[in-house]
């Protein structure tokens, strides 16, 4: 079985900053990101792989740009890991308007 890593942080800074910071940690630690779900501007839900010996360079990478996770158990040994980082964003209203353009 393939080790699964969860992480979940609360988020303080912009929405689109947050994503970049966890999107530049990523592949500081040599990950990429496999996909993402937003739900409105409350809540963002990346889904990632990275190398197996890598995690703990994910979570200083996080930490240095200011996203504060708790550290993940149980990747030693493992060639890749899957996992996923959930955001909340403490400024969200929960009404993320986007223009549609019309169209005829």
């Amino acid at each position: 079985m393939r080790s699964f890593l969860k992480y979940e942080a609360m988020v303080a800074m912009e929405r689109n900053a947050a994503l970049t910071v966890v999107a530049d940690a990523l592949g500081a630690a040599g990950g990429w990101i496999v996909d993402h779900t937003l739900f409105s501007d409350i809540m963002a839900t990346v889904r990632f792989a990275l190398p197996g010996d890598r995690a703990g360079m994910f979570e200083t990478a996080l930490a240095d740009a200011g996203l504060t996770v708790e550290p993940a158990a149980g990747t030693t040994g493992a060639e890749e890991v899957n996992g996923a980082i959930t955001l909340t964003f403490a400024r969200g209203t929960g009404d993320l308007r986007r223009d549609v353009p019309a169209f005829s």
